[in-house]
């Protein structure tokens, strides 16, 4: 029997907090028993790791009650506890550890307040969604393109209900854009709407750039700066095959989707026939078609039988039935575990090799994760921020290996970290 695995789910601990040199919202753990033990690797700046501090590349946490769910940002996580509490963590520049604190950095979970009981959270880039038990969405974090859908392009520090046309079951944030599905089924969305939004053609973009479809990773790059012109340009970008609104929009092509999945320009939808559907930005193959081109919503070529879905900055992942694991889009950094070491990417999805039989799956920024029935964490691509423990630092692996990480049931992917329990 297979084990049942959550995505994107960890366990973290409630702490008391002291701000720290007016830089640094430095949380101070209790003294507790711990229900559950988990690990974190990887880059610590903002402290993603939780443990208190913005060093090391390693963290044991100790947590003192069940969790839900827990999602990971590029450098700031949510968790969910089973009784609908929301704790967060990590960095806060734009306010998207929700605290309502303009401390650039939270190093250990804090409770947010102001929530009604939650039943789901989601991570963008640098902004949060919650969604509550009577189906209404909170958002928080940047809002440069709109991506809180409040209208305007305000920041929020703390949780803000928004308005939308029914009741919601799902929620996804992306980039620079969120997605929600409601209870009639219909798809929702919201953001990566750039002020001065020209809406050109994916010709003219490239004409823009001055390069080639598949060499514009610098205006793919999810560490640049939201508030530079570079930026603004890649938002528009993003905006123009993605969702670009200041407030919810339907997008009927998404409608009856199981499971939806964002990454920096591009979703992925899993049918409930285990077909995928993939739209947006296709400039390194992320969508699985075999062209550059800006793609509407349309089934993608050769996979069924799918059940889990990842994604993240320029590449995409499916688990199947039986266990493989498929992988498209840049493989620079060996992300697809093809070793190609260049942004020419796959554009149709192709099974990893090396891989026993998988039961999830998570994508950060330029690498791969994969956890087997025995608990194992296999992991593939970026690896210079030791985010995959066992395994020797350097710049990227290009085909999958055998982490320290074991036993375990659940694996977070963010943008430089790994959480697993």
């Amino acid at each position: 029997m297979r084990r049942q695995i959550t995505p994107y789910t960890v366990i973290f601990a409630v702490a008391a907090f002291a701000v720290v040199a007016g830089v640094v919202y430095s949380l101070f753990p209790k003294s507790v028993t711990s229900e559950t033990v988990i690990s974190g690797n990887g880059k610590n700046a903002h402290g993603q790791l939780a443990n208190y501090s913005t060093s090391g590349t390693s963290s044991r946490i100790d947590i003192p009650e069940k969790v839900s769910q827990v999602v990971a940002g590029f450098d700031h996580s949510l968790a969910l506890t089973e009784n609908g509490t929301v704790y967060a963590w990590g960095d806060n520049t734009y306010g998207q550890v929700g605290i309502n604190s303009a401390k650039g950095i939270v190093s250990g979970p804090q409770k947010i307040a102001g929530l009604p009981p939650i039943t789901a959270i989601s991570a963008g880039f640098r902004h949060s969604l919650a969604l509550d038990s009577d189906g209404n969405v909170w958002v928080w974090g940047n809002n440069i393109a709109g991506q809180l859908g409040t209208g305007d392009r305000a920041d929020l520090r703390k949780p803000t209900q928004i308005s939308l046309p029914g009741k919601v079951t799902s929620i996804t944030a992306g980039h620079r854009f969120s997605l929600v599905t409601l209870a009639d089924e219909k798809v929702y969305g919201w953001g990566a709407k750039c002020e001065k939004d020209t809406k050109r053609t994916f010709a003219e973009l490239m004409q823009l750039i001055g390069q080639s479809a598949t060499g514009i990773s610098y205006y793919v790059d999810a560490n640049a700066d939201p508030s530079s012109s570079d930026t603004q340009e890649l938002c528009e970008f993003q905006g123009f095959v993605a969702v670009s609104s200041l407030t919810p929009i339907e997008i009927p092509e998404l409608a009856g989707s199981t499971q939806i999945v964002a990454g920096f320009g591009h979703v992925l939808a899993l049918q409930a026939d285990g077909t995928v559907k993939s739209k947006g930005c296709n400039a390194y193959g992320q969508l699985g078609y075999p062209t550059a081109d800006i793609v509407p919503a349309e089934t993608i070529p050769g996979l069924s039988g799918i059940v889990e879905l990842a994604t993240s900055t320029r590449h995409s992942m499916a688990l199947d039935s039986d266990g493989k694991v498929w992988a498209w889009g840049a493989d620079n950094s060996g992300q697809l575990g093809k070793n190609l070491g260049n942004l020419e990417g796959v554009f149709e999805p192709e099974v990893v090799a090396g891989l026993p039989v998988i039961t999830s799956i998570a994508a950060g920024h330029d690498f791969s994760l994969a956890l087997d029935e025995e608990g194992r964490v296999w992991a593939w691509g970026v690896n210079k921020n030791s985010q995959t423990p066992g395994i020797e630092t350097t710049e990227y692996n290009s085909t999958p290996k055998l982490t320290s990480i074991s036993d375990e049931n659940n694996i977070v992917a963010g943008g430089a970290f790994v959480l697993a329990y």
